[in-house]
C-alpha cells in the first residue's frame, strides 16, 4: 500500500465556500433574530399586599387563642356541686332505683373501709354511745 500525506498530495475542493464577510455579520444577524428579554417589573403594591395578609394573619391568631381558651375551660362537675344536687333534688330511694346492680357492686367495692380509720374516727367523736348501742 501507498503511503499517504496531506502535505504532499494535491488538495481537493468540496465544492462549498463561505459567503464574504459572513463571520463578521453572523452574531448581528443572529441578535436580530432572538426574542427581546423583557425585564420584569416587581409590583410594591404586591410586597405590600403580604405584609398586611401576614399582619392580619397574626392578629387573627391573637384573637382566637384567648376566645378558645375562655371556651374550652374545665367542664367538669366537682364532686361536692354533683353531691348538693343529688341531695337537694332526688332522695335515696330515687338514686337507688336509677341505679343498676353493676353499678352498686362498684361503688360497694369502691368504698371499702378501713378499720384504721373508722376506729380512729369513733374514737375521736363525742357520740361513742350512740354507735356502740345501736
Amino acid at each position: 500500500m501507498k503511503d499517504f500525506n496531506l502535505d504532499t498530495q494535491p488538495k481537493i475542493k468540496t465544492g462549498f465556500q463561505v459567503p464574504e464577510n459572513y463571520f463578521e455579520q453572523f452574531e448581528a444577524k443572529m441578535m436580530e433574530q432572538l426574542p427581546q428579554k423583557e425585564t420584569k417589573v416587581v409590583s410594591l403594591f404586591h410586597k405590600k399586599q403580604i405584609w398586611i395578609s401576614s399582619i392580619a394573619a397574626v392578629l387573627l391568631v391573637m384573637i382566637a387563642i384567648p376566645v378558645y381558651q375562655s371556651m374550652s375551660k374545665d367542664t367538669t362537675i366537682e364532686a361536692t356541686t354533683l353531691e348538693n344536687y343529688l341531695v337537694s333534688e332526688y332522695s335515696t330511694y330515687d338514686i337507688i332505683d336509677k341505679l343498676s346492680t353493676e353499678d352498686i357492686n362498684a361503688l360497694e367495692n369502691d368504698l371499702t373501709l378501713n378499720e384504721d380509720a373508722v376506729e380512729s374516727y369513733l374514737l375521736d367523736t363525742q357520740n361513742i354511745d350512740y354507735y356502740l348501742n345501736q
